[in-house]
């Protein structure tokens, strides 16, 4: 098949275009912290940070272009649209009708990412807001901020720093390694059914928040944390080094069992065992001496609070 570049440059910007084997390219200049949008009804993306000022797409389906949405006039776009060749019109609204598409963008920058099927991988990046409805997310050595949603599928992260928002309908959501930038970022998690594993997360505020399913909390606790899990049906497992010290502050379902490998000085009045008449039951108790806050709800099922 033969090989077509097409360029054309203005004193403003330049668009490179090349068709290979049914793969459409798109490029521009754009400034370090641009903000890159797309939206595609049948399609997966994959988003990577490099050095370059520039943004640079493939198709793998129908045509596309890449559309300045900003207002400024300097070389260098700030807010950029991928944008169907055969919806001009409305170019600005509506989503790619299919075709997975490669992102190139500058590490400083934050993708807009939504798609109605396939599947969303992000990597080394400053911020993300992706959504899929039927497939999973995939995101690491974000740096800033990281909302992601899914309605049919898991998610993933890794090796991460910043803010993060993570909500799952029907999967599971799996983030270790995670750190905050600043002190006031946070790790919010919650899914409707599935699983959800937070494994070395060093954030001073963690909240989870799970309808059915298990929840498991595996790494050290910072001093003055605190952390949230509630589970409406299911079982909250917490993993602690051995040194940890911590108040726990439980309302717990009549039947929950509560089990804990440290010992737990529970003030007066208090334990773990089932509430009176079948009652739920508040429980507070300490380990040590209490440097970290642990908030627990859960109506059926149990919690386990185990040494490493």
């Amino acid at each position: 098949m033969p090989f077509l570049t097409v360029a054309f440059v203005t004193s403003v910007f330049c668009v490179t275009r090349e068709k290979h084997a049914e793969q459409i390219e798109r490029s521009l200049p754009a400034a370090a912290r641009v903000v890159v949008s797309a939206c595609t009804l049948s399609g997966s993306f994959t988003v990577r940070g490099w050095d370059r000022n520039e943004v640079r797409v493939r198709s793998d389906g129908g045509e596309i272009e890449l559309t300045r949405i900003d207002q400024t006039k300097s070389e260098q776009a700030t807010e950029l649209k991928v944008t169907s060749t055969t919806r001009r019109a409305n170019a600005r609204n509506s989503c790619l009708m299919f075709g997975g598409l490669e992102l190139d963008v500058p590490r400083g920058a934050a993708v807009r990412l939504q798609t109605t099927s396939g599947d969303i991988s992000v990597t080394d990046l400053a911020r993300a807001n992706v959504v899929t409805t039927s497939g999973s997310i995939d995101l690491t050595k974000m740096r800033e901020e990281t909302q992601a949603t899914v309605i049919g599928g898991d998610i993933s992260i890794r090796d991460s720093t910043g803010l993060f928002n993570l909500h799952a309908t029907g999967g599971s959501i799996d983030a270790r390694h995670l750190s905050a930038a600043a002190p006031s970022d946070t790790v919010t998690v919650s899914t409707v059914s599935g699983e959800v594993t937070l494994n070395q997360i060093t954030h001073q505020r963690v909240n989870v928040n799970s309808v059915g399913g298990e929840v498991t909390y595996s790494g050290e606790l910072l001093r003055n944390g605190s952390y949230s899990f509630q589970n409406l049906s299911g079982e909250i497992h917490l993993l602690l080094p051995a040194n940890s010290s911590f108040r726990l502050l439980a309302n717990a379902g009549a039947a929950v069992k509560i089990s804990s490998d440290f010992h737990l000085n529970y003030a007066e009045g208090q334990n773990a065992g089932p509430g009176n008449r079948g009652e739920p039951r508040r429980v507070s108790a300490t380990v040590g001496t209490g440097d970290s806050l642990i908030r627990v709800q859960i109506m059926t099922g149990s919690l386990r609070i185990s040494k490493q």
